[in-house]
């Protein structure tokens, strides 16, 4: 019971560098029933949904200058702080985001600009 008003009380572990936008709020990836249908399974929207957190967040560290290891409460800070709906940080997408950083991580031809 007392996680919730500690970690309001914590300050973030993370600093993620935002890009600023030129005109708008940019849209999110589309949702598991948009991108593979309305014959979509419970199981495949589970996994589309958090691979698509993982992915976004996953990014947002690699652009910000994160590498790994990274430790979980770094992670799900990262994941709370890109605002996705519904987003609760489970142990497979911190998996699914320590995989994708470290797929950024070990591409030589991956150029992240500021």
């Amino acid at each position: 019971m007392l996680r919730t008003p500690l970690r309001a009380l914590r300050r973030s572990l993370l600093r993620l560098t935002v890009r600023p936008l030129t005109a708008g709020t940019p849209d999110l990836p589309p949702t598991a029933s948009d991108a593979l249908g309305d014959d979509v399974t419970a199981a495949e929207a589970v996994t589309y949904n958090r691979v698509r957190v993982a992915t976004a967040t996953a990014v947002a560290l690699y652009r910000s200058g994160h590498r790994l290891p990274l430790r979980n409460d770094q992670l799900n800070d990262a994941v709370r702080a890109l605002h996705f709906q519904y987003s609760v940080p489970s142990p497979a997408t911190r998996a699914a985001i320590r995989a994708a950083l470290g797929v950024l991580e070990a591409d030589p031809t991956i150029n992240v600009t500021r």
